[in-house]
């Protein structure tokens, strides 16, 4: 999944969106006759006629974001028909593969997150080593190379969701060689490109494609099959840190709890669950809203349908129906051009479904079984991005938390 995603051109002051109010340069007129060059070197020299054609420029359409968010939310509230939204649910695998192979070849699309470490202190814990390995250095010199000839490789364990070209894992790979890596995607053509990443190793790597909404017995049966230069797998409950960035906005909101309930239950104790994504009130969503819904599509982008005018209020519990459809009413759930999938938390849900997902992996648990507690906090954080060269800034923003397994 990618973070690239603010508006083509707008600009954000605050809870404010305005443009310039001068409109585009007026194109050139396109040149309908040639023009005639005449050279006459000498007397009785043939004419020479050279047509030169003046092409029309091309015009980047600017789109305006007027208002405060929330009126901006309050237009163009057509919703897609539940058959389509049902297809684009269907073909959410297909969709994503056209993703990574349209960009495969664009170098600077996918960029390697060097950011996470500072946004999440935590991750320094990747210089330590596991205990598992101090017991290694603390055993006979014997007892150390059986120990190695079983298990290569000891140190703190990273498991990347949604991995799209390793964008996570990599930086850190360079900074933390010591740790181990472990990483999935949805899209077969991600994985492919997270393997190819040069510094991909087998035996610090294991790497592969899943579906993170399967039962967590099929991620359990993907993550034994590591490669034998990896060494022991790592297991539920085994991981140090676990990734969820710009992930769980590609699902349908029925399956958000749900997946945050996997991630927490392959948390080791003292483990750290590190969370990103899209919020309420961000600029793509915004541009979501700036145009007419049916002025560039058959379908509109907004996928779920409104039960009133009122969507002035961040999204709160799904609500009930008789019948539910694919996706419940008065949710920020959207599709890109590319037919991809996003959604729009607020900090409140987040913090919400983790607590859902946690009770309900306890109630999973047989009598006797370690209940699982987390710690942790969760807020929405603003970054101001600006394009100097073509003229427009934006203001994101995004859900931004961290969870420790304190047992």
């Amino acid at each position: 999944m990618t973070d690239d995603a603010g508006p083509p051109a707008a600009s954000l002051s605050g809870s404010l969106a305005r443009t310039s109010s001068s409109g585009p340069t007026a194109a050139a007129p396109r040149s309908t006759d040639a023009q005639a060059i005449q050279a006459a070197s000498a007397p009785g020299s043939a004419t020479v006629t050279t047509a030169v054609t003046t092409k029309r420029p091309r015009v980047k359409p600017r789109i305006v974001l007027d208002g405060t968010p929330d009126e901006i939310l309050a237009r163009n509230n057509r919703a897609a028909s539940p058959a389509f939204v049902d297809k684009l649910l269907a073909r959410a695998g297909t969709h994503w593969n056209k993703f990574y192979t349209n960009h495969a070849n664009a170098t600077p699309f996918f960029k390697d997150r060097h950011w996470t470490d500072r946004e999440w202190p935590q991750l320094a814990q990747l210089a330590e080593v596991s205990e598992a390995q101090s017991a290694d250095d603390n055993a006979a010199e014997g007892v150390q190379a059986e120990r190695r000839r079983l298990a290569k490789g000891k140190g703190k364990a990273v498991l990347e969701v949604g991995c799209g070209t390793g964008a996570f894992i990599y930086p850190l790979l360079e900074r933390y060689p010591q740790a181990r890596y472990v990483a999935f995607d949805f899209a077969k053509k991600a994985v492919e490109l997270t393997k190819n990443h040069p510094l991909h190793d087998p035996s610090k790597c294991h790497i592969f494609q899943h579906d993170l909404t399967l039962p967590l017995s099929a991620l359990s049966e993907k993550l034994a099959a590591a490669p034998s230069e990896f060494g022991e797998p790592v297991r539920e409950g085994g991981f140090d840190v676990v990734s969820c960035i710009f992930v769980l906005s590609a699902l349908s909101p029925k399956q958000h709890m749900e997946a945050l309930q996997t991630l927490i239950s392959l948390l080791a104790p003292g483990g750290w669950l590190l969370f990103r994504d899209y919020a309420w009130h961000d600029a793509a969503q915004l541009r979501f809203h700036s145009l007419p819904s049916a002025s560039y599509a058959t379908e509109p982008s907004l996928l779920s349908p409104r039960t009133s005018s009122d969507v002035s209020e961040a999204p709160s519990a799904a609500k009930e129906t008789a019948d539910p459809p694919s996706v419940d009413p008065d949710l920020p759930f959207y599709r890109r051009g590319d037919n991809t999938l996003t959604y729009f938390f607020s900090s409140d849900e987040i913090a919400r479904h983790v607590s859902d997902a946690t009770a309900a992996l306890n109630n999973s648990k047989g009598e006797g079984e370690v209940r699982v507690e987390l710690e942790g906090a969760v807020e929405i954080v603003e970054r101001e991005m600006e394009n100097r060269k073509e003229g427009w800034g934006c203001t994101r923003r995004f859900v931004h938390g961290s969870w420790r397994r304190t047992r």
